[in-house]
């Protein structure tokens, strides 16, 4: 039995399915980047994209279907794609405004990054979703095929999704800016709307769609990252609010031990549990304990003695206070094990050590195992450390940033525009040591010298203290703890900074740690920043340069 309507060319209409399905999950894989700078990368903001999307296609499914049996046209299927591709070019427009309107409303930490994900994202999704039941009513020539025809065009929207989330993550999201990636998809969809109106001989719509798509093209090279200037338009140049206010304390969800895989490797385990952010393991054996997320160890601990130093990078991130001699009022972004704190915190009896931790599992777990003090010198803020930035008032003397991985980096965290909101909540003369994973030379060196290229664009002083483990350790060319500093004041000699250290111990912290080596360490070349981008919150492609 014959179906009444038009029918469509089988590979134009099983394109434009494909194409559609690939841009709709490409861009809910690019939509992270974009919620990231200002609700961050929590499973809170993962869960509202992930709803948001299924929502979208489920209502787009219904939406498509009825329409198509209304008006079983090719302009419906067309316009369909057209309308789609207009609200993702509308998303870098618009994206700011409506994050600063959530940001001002302010619902709470669940509610933040769903209502601006329905807002950005929503609409979207709804429309992109019905373009493959229009697509099944014009393709059914035979009712006798019908089921065959929709399996064959959902599957082939469903093949074009995988594809766009694969493209999306291993190659366009690592290789161009966020803005740009949206515009592409754009393009392609208007691309993918022209030829069908033009197979189809709809001359006046296909004329417009061609010229479209001709804007389009456009708007992807004016919203091409800049990788050796300033900073973009648009996203990229945003100015966020204050955020949260401090998060209420998750209760976790226990583990079985015997699912964490860890029996193998000697350790004991005293607690394992799944936060918003992390599956955190707190470890030990005979001598040490350490702190772990997912599949690296963040922190460690010898059991006889908390505050001795267990791992070498946390008595280097006081080459904060060793640039800044005088400095009393301290922030940490990051807390882990609380080694950086507690040590602070005892060596230096007039300093004040406020610490920012995104993840209150990961507070609580400091303050059970990990000797961390509850006192009112080492005050905790839960909350993302550049929404704490941005909402705050307070100066500090040193900003000591241990918020990466040796497997991920918090791209928010890297920006030039979170450089500079560092600087300026910095005292005048004020430093920043951040603790970065990687080489300084070779092919594991691109997030070292990004992260360079990027404070050197707003501190003029910014220098690099390797951590070495010992005598054979000094290949510039490995992975390993890098302590960057930055400043505003002019840099010392390193014979000069070692001497003024000694000055600070005697008269000030005794129990302080010997930074000899650390100061002598300092790497005195020139870091070669050709090849790597200024890093913004509109291109920071951390995930390629940790790989290389």
């Amino acid at each position: 039995m014959k179906r009444p309507g038009v029918a469509l060319d089988g590979l134009a209409i099983g394109t434009a399915v494909f194409l559609s399905g690939a841009v709709l999950l490409g861009v809910e894989i690019a939509a992270s980047r974009v919620l990231a700078p200002t609700f961050g990368s929590s499973l809170y903001v993962w869960g509202a994209l992930i709803g948001v999307v299924l929502t979208g296609l489920a209502v787009g499914y219904w939406l498509g279907g009825t329409l198509a049996d209304r008006w079983p046209s090719p302009y419906l299927f067309v316009g369909a794609i057209a309308l789609g591709a207009g609200l993702v070019l509308l998303i870098p427009v618009v994206d700011s405004w409506v994050l600063e309107q959530v940001v001002a409303w302010d619902p709470g930490p669940r509610l933040d990054p769903l209502v601006a994900s329905i807002l950005l994202f929503g609409p979207m999704s709804v429309v992109l979703a019905s373009v493959s039941p229009i697509a099944v009513r014009l393709a059914a020539r035979d009712i006798a095929r019908l089921g065959r025809t929709a399996g064959r065009l959902f599957a082939i929207s469903t093949a074009g999704s995988i594809a766009g989330t694969f493209a999306t993550s291993f190659w366009l999201v690592p290789e161009y800016g966020t803005d740009q990636v949206l515009a592409f998809g754009a393009v392609v969809l208007l691309t993918a709307a022209a030829v069908v109106s033009l197979l189809q001989r709809l001359w006046l719509p296909g004329a417009g769609l061609v010229a479209a798509a001709g804007a389009a093209v456009l708007a992807v090279g004016a919203l091409a990252p800049e990788t050796t200037g300033t900073v973009l338009a648009g996203s990229a140049a945003r100015n966020w609010s204050p955020l949260y206010r401090e998060r209420e304390v998750h209760t976790p969800r226990k583990l079985d031990p015997a699912e964490i895989g860890l029996g193998g490797e000697g350790f004991t385990i005293r607690e394992a549990r799944d936060t918003r952010y992390h599956r955190l393991l707190v470890v030990e054996d005979d001598e040490s304990r350490y702190l772990r997320f997912d599949s690296s160890f963040q922190s460690g601990m010898y059991l006889e003695d908390p505050f001795r130093t267990r791992f070498s990078y946390s008595d280097y991130l006081q080459l904060g206070l060793a640039y800044d001699p005088g400095a009393t009022n301290v922030l940490v972004i990051g807390l882990g094990g609380a080694a950086v704190q507690k040590r602070v915190w005892r060596d230096f009896r007039d300093a004040r050590v406020t610490t920012v931790e995104l993840d209150p599992d990961v507070v609580d777990a400091a303050h059970r195992w990990f000797a961390f003090p509850r006192d009112p010198r080492l005050p905790v803020v839960v909350d993302d450390g550049r929404r704490y930035l941005q909402r705050t008032d307070d100066r500090f003397d040193v900003i000591m940033v241990d918020a990466f991985y040796s497997d991920g980096v918090p791209f928010h965290l890297t920006t030039l525009e979170f450089v500079r909101l560092l600087r300026d909540r910095l005292e005048p003369g004020g430093v920043v040591a951040t603790n970065v994973i990687g080489a300084i030379t070779g092919g594991s060196s691109q997030i070292t010298r990004a992260l360079w290229k990027t404070y050197a664009s707003v501190f003029p002083t910014v220098e690099l203290h390797p951590v070495y483990e010992g005598p054979s350790d000094r290949r510039s060319d490995d992975i390993r703890n890098i302590i960057l500093v930055a400043t505003e004041r002019a840099a010392p000699s390193t014979a000069r900074l070692a001497a003024s250290w000694e000055e600070t111990r005697r008269a000030r912290a005794p129990r302080a740690p010997d930074l000899r080596a650390a100061i002598r360490d300092r790497y005195a070349r020139d870091v070669v920043t050709a090849d790597v981008p200024l890093l913004t919150d509109g291109y920071a492609p951390t995930d390629a340069l940790l790989i290389g």
